[in-house]
């Protein structure tokens, strides 16, 4: 199990509405969610691999190709998250990647942040 170092939990959002806003401003409003979330998840696990302006940045610079990568680094923070609050790790790497390549990756967004929304919902259960 992972030790976490951070007595607050992330932003909870509405999954639906974090895809319609990133659909609406043409992946702007991905951007600052992607920023908002990576700070969230390396805070929750006391991590510091990469800096998320930087993976804005790299996503930005590979015309969103990043991203790809940044799915699947996110769905092995999520399992780790899951697995610190005490709920059944479900690890959507592959699925992730698949969305992505299908060009639907926008999907993935609402998958991230219902899964760390129910992370956050049993924060507060979990010792830290």
């Amino acid at each position: 199990m992972y030790q976490s170092f951070t007595t607050r939990p992330g932003t909870r959002q509405d999954p639906a509405m974090v895809l319609i806003l990133s659909i609406v401003t043409c992946g702007i409003y991905y951007l600052v969610w992607m920023h908002r979330t990576s700070q969230e998840v390396q805070d929750a696990l006391g991590e510091t691999d990469t800096n998320p302006g930087l993976e804005v940045l790299l996503t930005i610079v590979t015309c969103f190709i990043y991203s790809y990568f940044w799915d699947w680094k996110m769905a092995q923070k999520i399992v780790r998250l899951q697995e610190n609050v005490g709920i059944r790790p479900v690890d959507n790497g592959i699925l992730y990647l698949v969305l992505n390549f299908a060009g639907v990756g926008v999907v993935n967004t609402l998958m991230q942040q219902q899964q760390l929304n129910d992370i956050w919902r049993n924060w507060d259960r979990a010792s830290h």
